[in-house]
């Protein structure tokens, strides 16, 4: 089973605020040597298998979204990774040093790692890494890099991340910040070059990837396996098909229905539907397009969202509505909020008067039916908007397809999307997930206010608990009221494989480790 990642409320902000009480800088912090000894049982060899629905468009880690989440963690490292108590651990770095102001952070880089290409990992790839994620419009986490106000080089060896003020995510940037090979990453569209513990061998858009084991990896005797193969099966249903069948080892976001069923599949198949609050549906409205502009507009269409219905028909019940930011288990989580917008028709009809459009009007609702429930959250949503008097049409594309017109064109109207980062500092998710960018950040919401940018920017750059949660009570107040983005549901990321699998494990974002994977037969 996988080890869960708990989120530990406050973890990152309380260890800048205790760095900033200290006279002197923190010692430098050295977590274990990573464990080299092979697990008991664990069998070298063999090829594993895992399939998707989401299609990736390029071997781009700084892309966080679900098309690309499978080979992420098995081609790049990062410099630092959270383990089960969201307590950072040695990637790339092995040791860092937190400056009692909370604003340097340096860290001393592992000596001897290799690229695929054969080339040695310095500071320099550091270096180059975090500028394309400041620059890139498409990194996820773009703003977060951009709170690096400089990075120092003393050696090869050796970088300082400089912040303006105390960051709260900056342990949240690391565990993102993937490091990529600065002579080969140009040609990210067809090749990959990273210090992971595969390296690629094959690819053939839309239908497979193939890598196999990095002879050369850093973490002496990883990978278990001989080979790590990624399918796209585009069909939901078609997943859980091949699973049984034994043509794939392993599915990400099988249908609830067949997760439901696979879990009485006495021993056979373990059926996890993942961790809560790791990821949220939501409903996305581009504030720029008439009527939608109009704020009770938007407020109608969230009044309009059956959310109840959905969690319990689409997602049997494994999950919970909300209409929230963050999740329960976050310590920016207001119960008293909670349900401070529900499904009401006649207060949804009664809005739309108060905009002067209670005549209805005609708009388009954009999803995919290659990201789990998006299909059906926008037919539910479609059915109840049409009772009062908004016809939506809904525009159901090929996951590249939708992934270009959100984050290229950005020419939305209203959109099913999910998105991510609320298991780490809640600020991470106000930077790190693009529904709750402004518009000059790349949100296709084109949403634009500078108290909501001030509020934001306040709440990352601050460390006193008691402020933090001043801050993110107005933040929450103000996503309710203006309706930009709408939370819908918690959003569980399953998972359903083989009880041979062993060793199977993922990060925050769900990016499988499969260094630690091993075959039972």
């Amino acid at each position: 089973m996988v080890t869960r990642r708990r989120f530990i409320r406050g973890t990152l902000a309380a260890s800048i605020a205790l760095a900033s009480e200290q006279s002197a800088p923190l010692a430098a912090i050295a977590a274990p040597a990573a464990d080299l000894t092979k697990p008991a049982g664990a069998k070298k060899g063999g090829t594993f298998t895992l399939a998707k629905t989401g299609a990736q468009s390029e071997f781009n880690p700084f892309q966080l979204n679900p098309g690309h989440f499978a080979y992420i963690r098995a081609l790049y490292n990062t410099l630092v990774h959270y383990d089960s108590a969201l307590t950072p651990q040695p990637e790339l770095a092995e040791s860092w040093n937190l400056t009692a102001d909370g604003k340097a952070l340096t860290l001393k880089l592992r000596q001897g790692v290799k690229f695929h290409s054969g080339r040695e990992f310095t500071a320099d790839d550091v270096k180059y890494s975090l500028g394309f994620g400041q620059r890139d419009e498409s990194a996820t986490m773009r703003p977060l890099f951009k709170s690096v106000t400089a990075l120092d080089m003393p050696d090869n060896h050796t970088v300082t991340f400089r912040f303006a003020v105390p960051n709260a995510s900056a342990f949240d940037l690391l565990d993102t910040l993937f490091i990529v090979d600065k002579e080969n990453f140009a040609d990210r569209r067809k090749s990959a070059s990273g210090t992971g513990p595969f390296k690629l061998d094959k690819y053939i858009p839309n239908d497979h990837i193939e890598f196999s084991a990095f002879k050369d990896y850093w973490d002496k005797g990883k990978p278990y396996l001989d080979k790590y193969v990624i399918r796209d099966i585009p069909d939901q249903f078609a997943l859980t098909v091949n699973l049984e069948s034994g043509a794939v080892d392993c599915v990400w976001q099988p249908n609830y229905l067949d997760l439901v069923r696979l879990k009485s599949s006495g021993g056979k198949f373990v059926a996890d539907p993942g961790f809560k609050g790791a990821n949220m549906f939501d409903v996305g409205i581009n504030v720029s397009v008439p009527p939608l502009d109009k704020k009770k507009v938007r407020q109608a269409i969230a009044w309009s969202i059956d959310r109840a219905r959905f969690c319990k028909t689409m997602l049997q019940g494994l999950t919970d509505p909300t209409c929230l930011i963050w999740p329960p288990h976050s310590w920016a989580y207001f119960k008293d909020l909670e349900g401070k917008i529900g499904y009401n028709l006649n207060k949804a009809k009664t809005l739309l008067k108060e905009a002067g459009v209670e005549g209805g009007f005609e708009t388009e609702i954009m999803t995919t039916s290659q990201n789990f429930g998006f299909l059906e959250l926008a037919q539910i949503l479609q059915a109840d908007l049409k009772k009062i008097g908004i016809n939506a049409k809904i525009a159901n594309m090929e996951m590249a397809q939708f992934q270009n017109r959100l984050q290229t064109k950005r020419d939305i109207q209203i959109t099913i999307h999910s998105y991510g980062r609320t298991n780490r500092d809640p600020a991470s998710t106000l930077t790190g997930a693009k529904a709750w960018y402004n518009d000059k950040e790349g949100n296709w919401t084109h949403y634009v206010s500078d108290v909501w940018d001030k509020l934001r920017a306040d709440f990352q750059g601050t460390v006193d608990q008691k402020k933090r949660e001043a801050l993110a009570r107005q933040i929450q107040e103000m996503a309710l009221d203006e309706c930009f983005t709408i939370p819908v549901a918690l959003n569980q990321r399953a998972w359903a494989y083989g009880s041979y699998l062993k060793g199977f494990d993922h990060d925050l974002d769900y990016c499988p480790y499969v260094d630690g994977v091993w075959l039972d037969k």
